[in-house]
């Protein structure tokens, strides 16, 4: 319990202080774990597990849908919505049906979108050191001129 309570700790504020880029790569993370979870629970035959798993896999859909920005996000931003309402469409039917066909294929499609969003985190990291890393260079270089 001790511990738990750390964990929680630690995660909530991971929360609070990431950025929104990181945000979005910890919501695809949940829902894919909430997803396989779900899957464990059709296969326990556990219907009320089922249900709140696959919720909880919706409610981060529905979180990432709510995140695009269709004005400035174009094509994109319209694929992604409608990839969501797809994902949500299956999760709904894999409720009712218990299937978990409909779920692995959404594991599938997150997790792609998560590779794709992850390698944009790592890039932008990656420029903001680039940027970082030049600015000290030119401080430096300016003191030695003074």
């Amino acid at each position: 319990m001790y511990n738990n309570g750390h964990a929680k700790y630690y995660q909530n504020n991971q929360i609070l202080t990431a950025k929104k880029s990181k945000l979005i790569l910890m919501m695809y993370d949940g829902a894919i774990r909430f997803a396989r979870e779900s899957i464990n629970k059709i296969r326990s035959k556990d219907i009320a597990g089922r249900g709140a798993y696959i919720r909880k896999t919706q409610d981060i859909i529905l979180e990432l849908m709510n995140s695009l920005d269709m004005e400035n996000g174009g094509e994109i931003a319209g694929n992604l919505s409608r990839l969501y309402l797809f994902m949500n469409r299956n999760l709904i039917m894999a409720n009712m049906q218990g299937d978990e066909k409909y779920i692995e294929d959404i594991i599938k499609i997150l997790t792609e979108l998560r590779d794709a969003w992850g390698i944009v985190v790592n890039n932008s990291y990656k420029n903001e050191q680039v940027v970082n890393d030049r600015a000290g260079y030119v401080e430096k270089k300016m003191a030695i001129r003074c």
